[in-house]
């Protein structure tokens, strides 16, 4: 197979998708999720002939580089998640040692591929990440207020007090109407917002929410 290339940043810039804020951050509209039913599959084991594919939500809480055909062949990756009952943006990864650019870029990223999946009639939940204080400026632009958004743990048990820092700072941006978390929570996010529980299952296909009623406010 030869070298898969993106497409010219401006043919992304071209896609008249609707955006707003300082960045022209692509918007991810809220819309209702059954939060009764969260079971999530990684984007490298999914595929488009899965057979529970209509019950399953794609999440890409994995390696950049694993998933991130789904920014060089948009096309190609509407076909792949068109089947599912719902899919999480790209988690394209905002990290505190690299440039704010870089951080900007991989947000935008994220809420482009959302908004164009939405446009193409996929059921779309916003996943939020961010780096040190600089990324405040952007990373919580794109999502509407009073959306169910997705965050991960997964990496952040040493980084705590950041974490947290980054994780009050969304609940004021978006006010989410609750809070997806893949990986052990942190019993102060229950505080600050509704949060699903959907433990990290390394060696597992699916990993399904805890039962339970919802922790926050």
């Amino acid at each position: 197979m030869g070298e898969v290339r993106a497409q010219p940043l401006e043919w992304y810039f071209d896609q008249a998708l609707p955006s707003w804020g300082r960045y022209d951050m692509p918007v991810v509209e809220a819309h209702d999720v059954d939060l009764d039913a969260q079971a999530l599959i990684r984007y490298t084991s999914s595929g488009a002939g899965d057979d529970d594919a209509a019950e399953l939500t794609v999440h890409f809480f994995e390696e950049d580089t694993r998933f991130d055909e789904v920014w060089y062949r948009p096309e190609a990756a509407v076909k792949r998640l068109a089947g599912f009952q719902r899919v999480l943006t790209p988690d394209f990864s905002v990290c505190v040692d690299r440039p704010v650019v870089e951080q900007i870029l991989n947000t935008w990223r994220n809420r482009w591929c959302g908004s164009l999946w939405q446009r193409a009639g996929l059921t779309v939940i916003p996943t939020v990440s961010w780096g040190d204080g600089r990324s405040f400026d952007c990373c919580f632009d794109g999502v509407e207020e009073s959306s169910v958004v997705a965050v991960s743990t997964l990496g952040a048990r040493d980084v705590r007090p950041g974490f947290m820092r980054g994780f009050r700072q969304m609940i004021r941006a978006i006010q989410p109407r609750a809070v997806i978390c893949y990986g052990e929570p942190f019993e102060e996010m229950a505080r600050f917002a509704p949060v699903v529980v959907v433990p990290y299952t390394p060696n597992a296909r699916v990993a399904r929410r805890l039962p339970g009623e919802l922790d926050g406010r």
